[in-house]
């Protein structure tokens, strides 16, 4: 028997519709939602805790709807399964909740483990939805670098501290003025010798 092969936002459907069926007991029913693949609207740039995940709540949405985004940087139909069971997780219990108690206890009811913040799929979580993945087949998508071609910030300011302990001055400067001073980098005050960084 052939897999059938899904489109990404086929696949992201069924699966918000299966995650639902399978987990309909614990409370996981949606009202009225919609999904895609699309970059969160904070932290989908971001180098540490990137957002991968995000719900828009109905007051967001000029016809009511939830919405519900996953990250194009993911690619991992597990990974995908359970970025969107914690978004419909904030979509079922609607605004106002955020990571707390409630949150909490319907995200471990269906197996989503981990920081509340940042779930990962348990094993319970992975052994009630290893059919809904089998029988969705591969994602048809493949992760997108999102830091491939930024330039890489190359104006830090560097902090100066004056090394006279009577002064206390301190300062930030860029890097070309560090090399133009040298080892002759001085407080703009007392003209003592700084250290640098």
């Amino acid at each position: 028997m052939t897999k059938p092969k899904h489109e990404r936002q086929q696949w992201l459907d069924i699966a918000i519709v299966e995650l639902q069926k399978e987990f309909k007991k614990e409370g996981l029913k949606l009202p009225k939602y919609r999904a895609t693949i699309g970059l969160p609207s904070k932290g989908g740039f971001s180098a540490k805790n990137r957002t991968i995940g995000q719900c828009y709540y109905p007051a967001a949405s000029k016809d009511k709807t939830t919405e519900i985004m996953v990250s194009p940087t993911q690619d991992k139909p597990l990974d995908i399964l359970a970025i969107a069971a914690h978004e419909v997780c904030h979509g079922v219990l609607g605004a106002g909740f955020g990571h707390g108690k409630e949150f909490r206890k319907l995200a471990l009811s269906i197996g989503l483990t981990g920081k509340m913040t940042a779930t990962e799929p348990g094993p319970e979580f992975i052994r009630r939805t290893k059919h809904i993945l089998e029988n969705l087949g591969a994602f048809a998508h493949k992760r997108l670098d999102i830091t491939v071609g930024q330039k890489k910030q190359s104006t830090r300011m560097l902090k100066c501290e004056c090394l006279n302990d009577g002064c206390g001055m301190v300062f930030r400067t860029s890097s070309k003025w560090v090399e133009v001073a040298g080892d002759d980098m001085s407080c703009p005050i007392c003209t003592a010798l700084v250290k640098i960084g």
